[in-house]
């Protein structure tokens, strides 16, 4: 949760408004912002998949 939080506002939101607004590229540039934020997140995910901390979680 804490990953797809932080990757939303870090990512999609300022590349949103960089892409979007700044430079004048409207909804593809939004697109673009939603894609490098699956991106930056799909990373996040897989080094933590990779590190193995995930095993140590406990629920209970």
């Amino acid at each position: 949760m804490v990953v797809s939080v932080a990757s939303t506002l870090g990512c999609r939101l300022v590349l949103s408004y960089l892409l979007g607004l700044a430079l004048h590229m409207g909804v593809i540039g939004i697109a673009f912002a939603m894609a490098a934020d699956w991106t930056v997140r799909a990373a996040m995910l897989l080094a933590r998949q990779k590190s193995g901390k995930w095993k140590q979680f406990k629920v209970i």
